[in-house]
């Protein structure tokens, strides 16, 4: 999950007072970011930063409105929106521009296509809403790795801005028309109500559509609402304030027990969190009260000299948070796409190089608009400018993609093997994500009379092609059962792409098995890939669940392990590396250590087949990797994926000889005298 760009830091001329242990609280959060993207597994829900950043937002926001209508009885909106665009505009065009330049020059046409699809949004701050929205193809894996994903939380942050002004104006204007006693007491039952309806919405949409309630501002403005909250409760107040007496002691004891809760809940849901979770839902209540209790401890800290937070290093590393967040993504996902994805030292310097970029950033693009010769700029005029810049960015942006070959252009794009699929694709036989109906592809001739059947999902469906030439007509027909990301294990899971448990696998997955109980096959072929995110019992206890019902009604079952992914995308790869005269440097697109990230797996099914006299493991990842090495291209030219883990249909076909001798091997294994009765 991809976590919200850090608010700036409120200037002091807006008349709040600097708090170091705010920007400390953005060095934790800008790190769990940096660190869950980068994969490090023990900081895998580093996505609760999106939660500490909203409601530090809201809690800043509030009081720099606040204390202007205080001060002045009215809000100057042209400053206020000049001063957003001042801070954070002139390092997201940088950004922008330098990345898509990078992306240009390394990437192949059809790559630079996907990955800077959502430029124009991000550059107008509605990424979200592309996000949201878009409906993405599932072998589209380049999408996935868009190089400004990230800004949709910046998105979030800018609609946030456009309505929060106007809320607080008119609660300060009903306060004062009704010459209320209590304005603050007043403000904050709106504001709980904001947060009570705002909530019930996420939780809905959490559960409902899980994609809306992540990427869309109304369900995410309870979070900025906590935040202002805690600015009316608490500003102004420290603990001696309250409920702990006048004994400083007291009051700096319950300073850092709040503290020490707070931060308690940001890292432990940091750390127990993680993406196979319906997301935000009830789970980002935890960090955003672990954000609320830090905010409030600070106010105890921050008069005397600022709390732990308050360290150099890590209000330096606040500072630098809004530079190191819009590069840490874009320079990580460039790395992964030119083959660096799970090799740690590469990724420490990736990381490296977007620390680099964000000091340079920081340096010569920010503070130059934030206090510096640009700082000083009239409101009216940065907003022209602000606005003919996006202009003139988006234009750029829109220039560029028209310039891209078209996607049934040009050889160099490598999208003839993206499409080099099954033919059972084209038929419709691969069912959707919202359909549990079985609806089987049947080819083949009404007399024959024996039954092959292929069952799987998208990694055992790339096999489909050897099936009819195996098992040729009129003996045989093929029985085509397939849903791409629905495993033939008997576990629920949850599937990212949807945001929830994948309930349309289980009941397909159920039915289907119902479907070949009445079918009674004569040979079954059954493959699923890896990625799931299953452990050892439910591999082999939820596998041998299929197996046991499908080995009573079926003569022979052969599973094929998980095919060994790339790590990088293989048609782009050979496109970057293809000579004018068609010649390739096969050396450029080699994997290797991708066998060791299967391996695991294919020994569960293996221990699971045992049980099973008629079942047999088809093991076909060395006639894929050879000697354990894979490439996007064979050592006879073939191209050998079609994305960074499916097999193109081409290289399926001419491997038929090799796979069917091993077939042949174990059907004549199983006719041996011998083995007959069992």
């Amino acid at each position: 999950m991809s976590q919200p760009v850090p608010t700036a830091m409120p200037e002091k001329t807006a008349g709040l007072p600097f708090r170091p242990d705010l920007q400390g609280l953005r060095a934790i959060a800008i790190l769990l970011v940096v660190l869950a993207h980068a994969g490090v597994t023990f900081f895998s829900g580093g996505f609760v930063g999106v939660d500490v950043f909203f409601v530090l937002s809201g809690y800043l926001i509030t009081g720099l409105l606040q204390r202007e209508l205080a001060q002045d009885g009215r809000l100057a909106f042209v400053r206020f929106y000049a001063r957003r665009l001042r801070r954070l505009l002139p390092a997201l065009v940088v950004m922008l521009a330098v990345t898509a330049s990078a992306t240009l020059l390394l990437l192949s046409d059809t790559e630079v296509r996907s990955q800077l699809a959502s430029a124009p949004f991000a550059t107008t701050w509605t990424s979200n809403l592309y996000f949201a929205f878009t409906t993405r193809d599932y072998f589209d894996e380049l999408a996935m790795r868009d190089l400004y994903l990230h800004t949709w939380s910046l998105g979030v942050e800018e609609q946030f801005y456009l309505i929060w002004p106007l809320l607080l104006l008119g609660l300060f204007l009903i306060g004062r028309r009704q010459q209320t006693g209590n304005l603050r007491i007043s403000s904050f039952s709106v504001l709980g109500i904001v947060f009570v309806s705002s909530l019930a919405v996420s939780l809905y949409w959490s559960f409902d559509t899980p994609h809306t309630a992540f990427y869309l501002m109304p369900s995410r403005i309870w979070q900025f609402a906590l935040g202002a909250m805690v600015y009316l409760t608490f500003d102004g107040y420290r603990f001696k304030n309250l409920a702990w007496g006048e004994e400083p002691r007291n009051a700096n004891i319950a300073a850092w027990v709040t503290l020490a809760s707070g931060l308690l809940l940001i890292l432990g849901s940091a750390i127990a969190l993680h993406e196979s979770l319906t997301y935000p839902g009830y789970w980002a209540l935890v960090p955003s009260l672990g954000a609320a209790l830090v905010i409030v401890a600070g106010n105890s800290f921050s008069n005397s000299h600022g709390g732990p937070l308050a360290h150099p290093a890590l209000v330096w590393v606040g500072n630098h948070s809004y530079s190191w967040y819009l590069w840490h993504w874009p320079v990580l996902m460039l790395g992964f796409s030119l083959g660096l994805k799970d090799q740690p030292l590469s990724t420490l310097a990736l990381v490296l190089v977007s620390l680099l970029s964000a000091i340079l950033s920081y340096r010569f693009v920010e503070l130059p608009f934030w206090k510096g010769r640009f700082s000083h700029t009239s409101p009216a005029r940065t907003l022209l400018a602000g606005l003919l810049i996006m202009a003139v960015m988006l234009a750029a942006l829109f220039h560029v993609l028209r310039l891209l070959p078209a996607q049934h252009e040009a050889r160099a794009t490598g999208n003839h093997w993206r499409t080099d699929v099954p033919v059972i694709y084209r038929l419709g036989c691969d069912t959707g994500n919202h359909s549990e109906k079985v609806a089987p592809c049947i080819f083949g001739q009404e007399e024959a009379t024996s039954t092959v059947v292929l069952l799987g999902d998208s990694i055992g469906a790339q096999w489909f092609s050897m099936i009819p030439i195996l098992f040729p007509t009129p003996k045989w027909s093929t029985v085509v059962l397939t849903k791409s990301s629905c495993p033939m294990v008997d576990e629920d899971y949850f599937y990212p792409r949807l945001g929830q448990i994948y309930k349309t696998c289980t009941d397909w997955r159920n039915a289907v098995l119902n479907e070949l109980e009445t079918l009674k096959p004569d040979i079954l072929v059954m493959g699923s890939a890896a990625t799931y995110d299953f452990n050892e019992t439910q591999w082999t206890e939820g596998s041998a669940r299929v197996l046991e019902r499908l080995s009573k009604v079926t003569t022979t079952i052969f599973v094929i392990p998980p095919t060994p992914s790339l790590g990088f995308d293989g048609p782009g790869c050979v496109s970057r590396h293809l000579s004018p005269e068609g010649r390739i440097d096969r050396g450029a697109c080699v994997a290797t250590g991708r066998m060791q990230r299967i391996a695991p797996a294919t020994r569960y099914l293996e221990h699971t087949a045992d049980r099973f006299p008629n079942v047999h493991v088809l093991d076909l990842n060395d006639v894929v990797c050879p000697l354990g090495v894979c490439s996007a291209i064979s050592h006879d030219g073939l191209v050998v994926f079609r994305d960074s883990q499916h097999l193109t249909d081409n290289f399926v076909r001419e491997r038929i000889p090799v796979i069917q001798e091993r077939i042949m091997r174990y059907l004549s294994s199983e006719q041996h005298p011998d083995n007959q009765g069992k």
